[in-house]
């Protein structure tokens, strides 16, 4: 009964916190290595997404980098997993129909969330990952529960001493070391792109919008969302402020039509 319990308010807060990260986007920007992230704001001005892969095939191929993609695949598989786990949990008749069944609900609700309240949009794509982490965590769950049945307490250590290992290699890869996580370099004069160059040169300013030469030739229409921000490394800056030269380093969603939505803006210095 109380395992039950712990378990059930374990699951209610772990939901809230997901709603909180995958529907509201409160993130801070973050950076790894030279490369800046930005995942909070509205993704304004881009359609919904019905067909399946859409997005997941060009992650897959690289054509957004492989960070980009690696945080976008696998978080949105691996944010779900704790649910998947917890459900049993829960509701100990669970099984893998249910389980299934709570794939395809939970992730609906999301995306539906963020249509509904205005903060990001529908993604085929997303429900399919968060689906996928949902029966990961299960079958998790499940080839737990049977090493506890059947006793076999070695594999249940060989397994977590793995996972564990795993978890602190990729973090110990991917977390930068040394370095601020939260906007560095913004008022210490730091070259905010990294001394990559940025994405790109701007060419033309007017109302809302900017247009950019990227690096590899296209010229893209940036669009920016409702709470997208620019920041140079005096600070945080307007559209205004941009001129037409500057390089800068878009953060969002490239729709491969010469248009790009972005919800971060870095002005690289010089």
């Amino acid at each position: 009964m109380y395992k039950r319990l712990i378990s059930t308010i374990i699951f209610i807060a772990y939901s809230a916190i997901l709603i909180k990260v995958m529907v509201f986007k409160d993130m801070p920007t973050i950076r790894i290595g030279h490369v800046m992230l930005n995942f909070g704001g509205a993704e304004a001005g881009h359609a919904p997404n019905f067909v399946p892969f859409t997005t997941i095939v060009p992650y897959l191929l690289g054509y957004k980098g492989l960070i980009i993609a690696g945080v976008n695949l696998v978080g949105n598989i691996a944010l779900l997993v704790p649910i998947g786990f917890l459900a049993p949990l829960v509701y100990p008749n669970m099984t893998w129909k249910k389980s299934l069944a709570l794939a395809v609900v939970a992730p609906l609700a999301i995306e539906i969330m963020q249509t509904v309240l205005r903060v990001g949009i529908f993604d085929i794509d997303d429900v399919i990952l968060n689906a996928l982490g949902v029966m990961i965590g299960y079958g998790t769950f499940t080839i737990l529960a049977k090493c506890v049945r059947e006793r076999k307490y070695i594999h249940m250590l060989t397994a977590a001493i793995l996972f564990i290992g795993a978890v602190a290699g990729a973090f110990y890869v991917v977390y930068p070391w040394g370095q601020s996580v939260v906007n560095p370099g913004v008022g210490t004069g730091i070259d905010l792109c990294g001394g990559t160059g940025g994405n790109g040169q701007i060419i033309g300013v007017a109302g809302d919008s900017f247009t950019l030469e990227h690096n590899d030739g296209r010229n893209l229409m940036v669009n920016l969302t409702d709470r997208a921000t620019i920041e140079a490394s005096t600070g945080l800056v307007s559209l205004s402020d941009l001129k037409i030269g500057n390089r800068v380093t878009l953060v969002g969603d490239d729709n491969r039509d010469d248009s790009f939505i972005a919800e971060a803006v870095f002005v690289c210095s010089g």
